[in-house]
């Protein structure tokens, strides 16, 4: 099969297109050829060392014949071997009770832009065992998922569509702002059992806010100030959240506060949870410039800004938020039936939409207006490409022991 051509620059034009592609092409074993990757994006576009990390690890994965890549490479093409679908471990023994994962990164490249390129590929590999991955690389990045954001609400989030628990451990931060740090995450993910499909699942029905945590990286000094800043607003803000049916249990605001280790590294996360269970967030890692004594401006600025956020989403009326609503098409798409995610009144933003055309490529499958698309039902271990035939990927799971990039 000649690949298929995707361009880079369409829609949102950033690396999330690559990502997509990318573990769909890992998976189905259709060739892809992605020119001009992220030429939406400042300083020239190309790979980044995130990108570039998931390309070489989802190429080993699949045993691919991968040409063009390397840092800020702007054309890759990538061609699954269809046939060979196991890899030269160099004789490492397979474990026989949890496949192990090692993903190494030396900037701190978003770890969680990584988990999302390689995680369809692992919840479909048809292991019998569980997956562990240990990730290197940043915590806390700019214009990237934070680890808190995937720990409480993109991973209780899958649960809810139907995908099998997934499970997080922080061992250290790693951060982009302050002074660079790398840090690791470790997730380990129960795969979808060999031979079964993931069912259609419906996000239609939200319900009302339950509660709302709030996550606070910060220095030390700042953790009183913080806290009462975000009950101020939480006061100001409570009939916004819960409309005026809320109650005044105790417990509806919680605030859990972390030292972030360096006087330039601020970052806050709001949680809503609705009583169906779903979640709705915002957050803002403070990458602006603090001039000395306008912290207390830089803290005040954070509360105001994250919670007319997370209002604004709450008021759209959908069950997940815009950050999420991007993140879940893939599954959509590989799902068995029609599933629908309701953004509300929310129109689809670039992302999503970005999502929805790399799908329509690579699997012929459409979305329609009201959120939902009839999945290809993919065949954990086995697979079903574009054109239907099924290939068998029994020994995937040994492809994926101790793999290592």
């Amino acid at each position: 099969m000649p690949p298929i051509h995707l361009e880079g620059t369409t829609l949102e034009g950033g690396g999330q297109l690559l990502r997509i592609a990318l573990g769909l092409s890992s998976l189905t074993k259709i060739p892809i050829q992605i020119t001009n990757i992220r030429g939406k994006r400042s300083g020239g576009g190309g790979l980044k060392a995130q990108h570039l990390t998931s390309v070489q690890w989802l190429g080993k994965a699949s045993n691919a014949r991968v040409s063009g890549v390397g840092l800020k490479s702007k054309e890759i093409t990538f061609t699954p071997d269809p046939y060979c679908l196991t890899i030269e471990r160099r004789k490492l023994e397979v474990s026989a009770s949890t496949a192990h994962i090692l993903i190494n990164q030396n900037t701190p490249g978003s770890i969680s832009l990584v988990f999302q390129a390689i995680l369809p590929y692992l919840i479909f590999s048809g292991s019998n065992s569980p997956i562990q991955v240990r990730i290197s690389g940043g915590t806390n990045v700019s214009n990237s998922p934070s680890y808190d954001y995937v720990q409480q609400v993109l991973l209780p989030m899958l649960s809810c569509i139907g995908i099998p628990p997934i499970t997080s451990e922080l061992h250290s931060r790693g951060w982009s702002t302050g002074s660079t740090r790398l840090g690791t995450t470790s997730y380990t993910i129960t795969p979808l059992p060999s031979g079964s499909s993931l069912p259609a699942f419906q996000l239609a029905q939200r319900g009302e806010i339950r509660h709302v945590k709030a996550t606070i990286l910060a220095p030390k000094a700042c953790e009183s100030h913080f806290r009462d800043e975000l009950e101020v607003m939480f006061n100001k803000r409570r009939t916004a959240i819960f409309g005026d049916q809320g109650n005044e249990n105790e417990t509806e605001f919680d605030v859990s506060f972390e030292p972030s280790g360096h006087d330039k590294r601020f970052y806050l996360l709001l949680v809503a949870t609705t009583s169906t269970g779903y979640k709705l967030a915002r957050d803002w890692l403070y990458d602006h410039g603090i001039r000395t004594g306008k912290i207390d401006t830089v803290i005040s600025k954070m509360a105001k800004k994250v919670f007319a956020d997370l209002i604004a989403e709450i008021e759209h009326g959908g069950c997940v938020d815009e950050y999420l609503r991007d993140q879940l098409v893939v599954f959509q798409a590989l799902a068995k039936g029609r599933s629908r995610v309701s953004g509300g009144k929310l129109a689809p933003s670039l992302h999503a939409e970005t999502a929805h055309w790399v799908v329509n490529m690579l699997l012929g499958v459409e979305l329609d207006d009201d959120g939902g698309c009839e999945g290809v039902g993919f065949v954990a271990g086995q697979g079903v490409g574009k054109d239907g035939i099924e290939k068998t990927e029994a020994d995937m799971v040994k492809a994926l022991d101790h793999l290592e990039v």
